[in-house]
């Protein structure tokens, strides 16, 4: 899906216009899991080496798709930082339309790139496929997330996740800011 990205804005833009966030209990919880998704993010393009090579080390090694289990974190604690007991109806409506726009974007873009993985790696691919999870990892494989050999600035710095990194956390302000001022 070519345009998840700017789709994935808008319905967050979307998504914060219905909440009516006014709990700063949530917001903290939210945040921690938002920073924990970005972190998974982070370690995850700063490891893969986009349509020159199958990466199954570091993140990869614990989930094919470790940027979207990242994002998919991240959503979950924008999600919560939106959250209020006070707006209990909006508050379903938004994580109604997280939940599915998520999971229609998503899994959309991962067969997609699925396609091209198996036309790029064919046998390497189906193999890897067989013993490493879609999205969410294995327990055990976790360990592979602290191989800091597999890590590079230059890999990091081309794959531009800061771009991403920056949008989240205006929208993560934006949300505190609405919290603090009760609008």
């Amino acid at each position: 899906m070519k345009k998840r990205i700017l789709i994935s804005q808008i319905i967050a833009l979307l998504i914060l216009m219905i909440a009516k966030p006014d709990n700063w209990i949530f917001f903290f919880a939210g945040l921690t899991l938002f920073i924990l998704g970005q972190i998974i993010r982070l370690l995850s393009s700063a490891c893969i080496i986009k349509s020159k090579t199958l990466t199954k080390s570091g993140p990869y090694a614990a989930a094919r798709n470790p940027l979207y289990f990242g994002t998919f974190i991240m959503t979950l604690g924008f999600m919560l930082t939106l959250s209020t007991p006070n707006h209990p109806a909006k508050t379903v409506i938004v994580w109604v339309l997280a939940i599915v726009s998520f999971s229609f974007i998503y899994k959309k873009q991962i067969l997609s790139e699925e396609k091209f993985l198996l036309k790029m790696y064919g046998k390497e691919y189906l193999d890897y496929k067989k013993t490493v999870n879609s999205i969410i990892p294995k327990l055990g494989s976790l360990r592979n997330f602290w191989d800091l050999n597999v890590y590079s600035r230059q890999t990091f710095k081309k794959n531009k996740e800061w771009r991403g990194m920056a949008a989240m956390t205006v929208i993560i302000v934006l949300v505190a800011i609405r919290v603090y001022y009760g609008f």
